[in-house]
């Protein structure tokens, strides 16, 4: 919504950097008025991770790609998100994970693959990965670091904190990027409806709850709520976007969210 229907709405750096510093914004009065303590030093470098990875790697790199394909197709792709947070989640937190949870994400990240393969078969026939595909890819990685990381200082930080700090730590950077890119074109009002969605929701108030949940439940798990999004996509781009599915784009959705499932059931522990 907020690149336009034809792409004639915000840019993909403007929505980025927008986002980010409206989001931080709100986060720096959050943090004023309820006199919330500077983090510790040792912190700052997991912050700031954080802001990279959340602030500009996922949201520039999914903006980027959306600009060349659809929310649904993106939507197939990102369900790797939580096999990549389990990945850098059982390294990061020491955590064993049985070999058969293993087997059912690797299945799932080749179908994946072949999935993103499969649509992006030229006219003549030939199979390659594509532009959007290799961006979707690189926000999917970034993503899953941001989570991590939030994941480990929400233990001693809180959720809420651990999102708004980062934010305020990035902010001057991305208030001075947003400045320079913001639109000097007229902009239809649905974009920057979609807009303020990604900076209040996206970008600051959905993180309260995620970050609370993949402590409490644990990152390798909880992460995998997010199998959820794609269908979840596929209902609003419909509704809002006028998209359509294929066969192909449900019956490998499906496939996925199948494989992770029974991933779930796997044994996890603490090395």
């Amino acid at each position: 919504m907020a690149l336009g229907l034809n792409n004639n709405g915000l840019s993909a750096e403007f929505i980025t950097f927008g986002r980010a510093a409206l989001a931080g914004a709100l986060s720096l009065m959050y943090l004023f008025f309820s006199r919330k303590k500077i983090p510790n030093i040792k912190f700052i470098f997991n912050i700031s991770i954080i802001a990279f990875s959340l602030t500009v790697g996922f949201p520039l790199f999914l903006s980027l790609g959306l600009i060349h394909s659809t929310s649904t197709h993106a939507a197939v792709i990102l369900t790797l998100m939580p096999l990549m947070t389990a990945i850098f989640a059982s390294f990061y937190f020491k955590q064993k994970v049985s070999f058969g949870f293993w087997i059912c994400a690797v299945i799932g990240c080749i179908v994946v693959i072949i999935y993103t393969l499969i649509h992006g078969q030229t006219e003549d026939g030939i199979v390659e990965l594509s532009y959007p595909d290799i961006l979707f890819f690189i926000s999917v990685v970034a993503g899953a670091v941001g989570y991590v990381f939030g994941a480990k200082l929400t233990k001693t930080m809180g959720s809420v904190d651990v999102i708004s700090w980062a934010l305020v730590l990035a902010l001057p950077f991305h208030f001075i990027l947003a400045i320079y890119y913001f639109p000097i074109k007229e902009i239809p009002m649905i974009s920057w409806l979609g807009f303020l969605y990604t900076a209040l929701f996206s970008q600051w108030i959905g993180f309260f709850a995620w970050y609370k949940a993949l402590d409490l439940g644990g990152t390798v798990r909880i992460s995998q709520i997010q199998l959820l999004m794609p269908f979840l996509t596929f209902i609003f781009s419909i509704i809002l976007l006028g998209e359509t599915l294929d066969f192909l784009t449900i019956f490998f959705s499906t496939a996925i969210i199948c494989l992770i499932y029974f991933s779930r059931k796997m044994s996890i522990r603490k090395i």
